[in-house]
């Protein structure tokens, strides 16, 4: 075996003599310990996809030397990667990591092959841009950014690379060969795919160009669901949609109408523009939006998902009085709402093309549903009272362990490409004081039903009550109804225990940030 791996070398330094050409001279040389990476990678770094080998080039350095020691641990098994990253040192590995991350991205050239079925890749196209929450299955563009271009250190891009390593590498989350994903996100998703949609999604992927800008705008221009009218999702593995489900209610089971059925005319053109205002908030409705979210942030699957404050119940529950401004609200007025709250914005005006999209979508969603405000799935489920009352040293415990990784560990979530794929939990460019989410108990009731992305339920009640008290005991924007002082804002409009508005956090008065910004 020492005689193998040591001819292996030989061979690998001796290919790298002759391949380092293939390397732009603005590059260094490759480290000594990369010499046999080359044989399979490339002095390029760019693969084979022929063999299946991944493009390692430009991705993540922290990416890939974590990887690395995966395989030398063993919670990645690959016979010759592990035996090949059991040696090196830590330096090696950080020396290996840095090389391959600074080449140049590009993509292997391409493997022979048949054409991939068209109807796969329409498939393989609508699980990567918007996922099957009906199985559970989140879009890879939520986590893996624009284009599933790659997002940070441990969301790297799939474009670019071949679709057999793709495929692979979701058997291998399924059979439990790989290890070592953040919180188990990557096994939870590759359980709920079938091998159809796994090869589909895969063989999609590697069609995909680097660049990340033309993909990134068909997040919201995706195809319909190919096949049946619910988009031939594949079932879903045993509990996984009862506890998807839970969050609508007993016995709900309302479906919106697929994306196919939108209508190839005027109106349907006006119900796209409200499905991708939805999607891509400070894109498609710039003008009223004054921080980086996004409705579906927080009305997940495009405004379709219950218990995650469905647009197609939030439709058929209006007109209704609200309490928060004493009065019988519209729906358009409602809409307003959540522009100068939670998007800390300003309200479109009634009858604006913004309005008339977003009504126009929530109208085609709910088809089919009796005007009811006590519609099964609207708004978040409610939670019991926690066991021990919410706390901050706890929350902040869940938070390290369970959001961190998306939103970071400083809360102000995490950009690619120019676009926000985790969103802010606090500060500047999150919702303000006077939005819904602002309430621990309403942000709880989320948390509890749709986080961690992808899933659900997997807190524990106590859990979400702790970290959403953690994540509102940080300041945010000024609540726009300010009357002059904390105080009298807190007395008028945060006079319940589950607003930490005007309250003393560690040293802080939260919401003693003066006057709100002009808008």
């Amino acid at each position: 075996m020492h005689r193998f791996h040591t001819a292996r070398r030989v061979m690998a330094a001796a290919l790298l003599g002759g391949l380092l050409g293939a390397v732009p001279a603005l590059h260094a040389a490759p480290p000594p310990e990369a010499a046999t990476c080359v044989g399979c990678h490339g002095a390029d770094g760019l693969g084979n996809a022929a063999a299946g080998y991944p493009r390692l080039a430009a991705l993540p350095a922290p990416y890939l030397a974590a990887q690395l020691r995966h395989y030398s641990k063993g919670t990645r098994n690959n016979p010759i990667m592990s035996a090949m990253a059991k040696p090196l040192t830590a330096a090696q590995i950080t020396a290996v990591a840095a090389y391959y991350a600074g080449l140049p991205a590009g993509t292997p050239p391409e493997a022979p092959a048949p054409a991939p079925d068209a109807q796969a890749l329409a498939e393989g196209e609508r699980l990567a841009l918007r996922g099957d929450w009906n199985a559970g299955i989140p879009a890879c563009t939520r986590c893996h950014g624009p284009g599933a271009a790659g997002v940070g250190a441990d969301f790297p891009a799939l474009v670019g690379q071949p679709a057999a390593y793709l495929e692979a590498q979701i058997k291998a989350w399924k059979d439990g060969s790989r290890r070592g994903d953040p919180q188990g996100l990557m096994r939870t998703v590759a359980l709920r795919l079938s091998d159809a949609q796994t090869q589909a999604v895969a063989q999609w992927l590697a069609t995909q160009p680097l660049a990340p800008g033309a993909a990134a705008s068909a997040m919201v221009d995706a195809p319909p669901p190919v096949g049946a009218a619910s988009g031939a999702a594949a079932p879903a593995p045993s509990g996984t949609r009862a506890r998807l489900n839970a969050a609508a209610g007993t016995g709900a089971r309302f479906t919106p109408p697929p994306e196919s059925a939108i209508p190839d005319d005027d109106f349907g053109k006006m119900v796209r523009l409200g499905r991708n205002i939805v999607l891509e908030t400070p894109t498609y409705a710039k003008a009223f939006v004054g921080n980086t979210l996004s409705c579906a942030n927080c009305h997940l699957d495009a405004g379709r998902m219950a218990g995650s404050a469905p647009l197609w119940a939030a439709y058929v529950s209006y007109p209704a009085y609200r309490a928060k401004n004493h009065k019988v609200n519209t729906f358009a007025e409602r809409l307003q709402g959540c522009f100068t709250f939670s998007q800390n914005g300003s309200a479109p005006p009634l009858g604006s093309e913004t309005l008339v999209a977003l009504e126009a979508y929530a109208f085609w969603l709910s088809k089919g549903l009796p005007v009811d405000e006590k519609v099964a799935g609207r708004g978040y489920p409610e939670l019991p009272k926690p066991a021990r009352a919410p706390d901050y040293a706890r929350g902040q415990a869940v938070y390290a362990a369970k959001c961190a990784l998306c939103h970071g560990a400083d809360g102000q979530g995490q950009l690619a490409h120019g676009a926000t794929v985790f969103p802010p939990l606090w500060g500047p460019q999150s919702f303000n004081w006077g939005a819904g989410m602002a309430s621990f108990k309403n942000a709880a009731a989320f948390i509890r039903a749709n986080m961690p992305y992808g899933m659900s339920y997997s807190l524990s009640p106590q859990e979400a009550w702790d970290v959403a008290y953690f994540m509102n005991a940080h300041e945010r924007p000024q609540d726009p109804r300010w009357l002059g002082s904390v105080a009298a804002t807190r007395a008028k409009f945060h006079n319940t225990p589950f607003s930490l508005y005007g309250t003393v956090v560690k040293g802080t008065l939260l919401g003693d940030t003066g006057a709100p910004l002009a808008r």
